[in-house]
């Protein structure tokens, strides 16, 4: 009986123990991760400056975008892009967070 009660002391302390270790590592964790949050924040702030040349390259890609829209819009009607004016566009943002588009990109990836 007494053999028992010490093995049984030592194993409930031994998890204990093992929990508190946890414990601290966890904590300690928890102050790396908001130094560097602290960090990723500082070089947020970071002004950037927008050139002229990038203004005008977006200027492009929005013209080839919108010859692409119309050519692919003119393609799904069976008519010609002289039938067809774009009016105006914009731009949508992703709704979704970066996680949930890989998952979904494996998800329907080919498995073969």
């Amino acid at each position: 009986m007494k053999e028992g009660l010490i093995a049984l002391i030592c194993g409930m302390g031994i998890v204990f123990l093992v929990l508190i270790i946890i414990s601290a590592i966890i904590g300690l964790l928890k102050r790396v991760n908001k130094s560097k949050q602290e960090e990723v924040k500082a070089v947020d702030k970071i002004p950037t400056e927008i050139s002229q040349e990038d203004e005008e390259e977006d200027e492009e890609d929005d013209m080839e975008l919108v010859a692409v829209i119309t050519s692919a819009i003119a393609s799904s009607l069976n008519t010609t892009t002289d039938q067809l004016v774009v009016r105006s566009f914009r731009r949508v943002g992703h709704t979704q967070s970066k996680w949930n588009m890989t998952a979904r990109s494996d998800a329907t990836r080919s498995m073969y």
